[in-house]
């Protein structure tokens, strides 16, 4: 299958150029791989890719699912750096220390481009179809720019991750803000990306990209900055047919303990005196299972196998945007 995905989405995009809306009314059946993909993905940078895709690969895995990650970022490799790290401390850990199947992309050097995103398809396939079978999980780190590689990712997502800040900076790359009424919530660039990829990966399989925007890096305090991004996501929900979510505060435990590729998931109350987690260490674990339960992902399990889940979470996730947009 995926070493014929490319001609089929260049075919899906003629047929994308007809049509004015991503959501479309069909009979047929979608046609499901095997593993559920994940992809952490906004065009803008800062906010918090890397860390998301590193926490939710690890609560998978924590989990006991089957997971692969693949890093798209081919120039910063934060994701790779991590379990790089982590594999390193998992050689002599106390304890048993999770890790993924992990791959990540090595970066075209021709000078032509067309040959460097033939090649970057080819390792990009390549590693999808080593995984698409044998993981139930696949989580994909992509860098924050628009390229070819970042909207085939789009494309084959079951769940699209998107972390902003509390911004309206960060807004605007989903929906035009300005002073003038006039020119305000005009669809932005990086949501005009989104839904070409919805309508793409509708006319190829039948499938659906589950949408949800991680308020992310977020205040402890709450403010009113923060209450009014808040309800410009809630009514930008319905226009552009995403779920809104809150991610992670603003915490320190998410960054010092990159250097040996750990997370407030992992027991690290065994290496500390008091043979406990602090109050923000505690918080930063809950708010990690908060923000993987918000995501509804497919769970085997009660006599439910993995392909089952899946066809469950499709019908369930459909029937949240077929009534979502009937309310807008």
């Amino acid at each position: 299958m995926w070493n014929l995905v490319r001609d089929r989405f260049c075919a899906a995009d003629q047929k994308a150029g007809l049509m004015m809306t991503a959501r479309v009314v069909t009979s047929e059946p979608p046609d499901l791989r095997t593993a559920h993909v994940v992809v952490v993905a906004n065009e803008k940078g800062g906010t918090g890719k890397s860390t998301l895709s590193i926490h939710i690969s690890i609560a998978l895995l924590k989990a006991g699912f089957r997971v692969a990650t693949i890093d798209l970022d081919t120039r910063q490799r934060t994701l790779t750096r991590f379990f790089e790290n982590r594999a390193s401390w998992a050689a002599n850990a106390p304890w048993n220390v999770e890790l993924p199947y992990h791959h990540a992309l090595d970066r075209g050097n021709s000078e032509n481009v067309r040959d460097n995103e033939t090649a970057e398809f080819g390792a990009f396939a390549a590693a999808i179809a080593e995984v698409e079978h044998e993981y139930e999980f696949v989580v994909i780190d992509t860098p924050a720019s628009d390229s070819y590689l970042m909207r085939l990712a789009h494309s084959l997502a079951d769940t699209l991750v998107s972390p902003i800040n509390d911004s309206y900076i960060d807004i605007d790359v989903f929906s035009r803000v300005h002073h003038d009424r006039t020119q305000r919530g005009q669809v932005a660039q990086y949501a005009d990306l989104v839904l070409q990829a919805r309508r793409r990966r509708k006319l190829v399989d039948q499938g659906i990209i589950d949408w949800v925007l991680v308020r992310n890096r977020m205040s402890s305090t709450q403010s009113n900055n923060a209450k009014q991004i808040a309800t410009s996501l809630t009514r930008l929900a319905v226009e552009l047919q995403f779920r809104p979510a809150e991610g992670f505060h603003d915490r320190v435990i998410f960054r010092e303990l990159f250097p040996i590729g750990l997370t407030a998931l992992d027991p690290i109350e065994e290496a500390m005196r008091s043979n406990a987690l602090s109050a923000s260490q505690a918080s930063a674990r809950r708010e990690i299972g908060e923000l993987v339960a918000t995501l509804q992902l497919p769970e085997r399990g009660r006599g439910m196998a993995h392909l089952q889940a899946r066809h469950e979470w499709f019908d369930r996730i459909s029937r949240y945007y077929r009534e979502l947009g009937e309310a807008g």
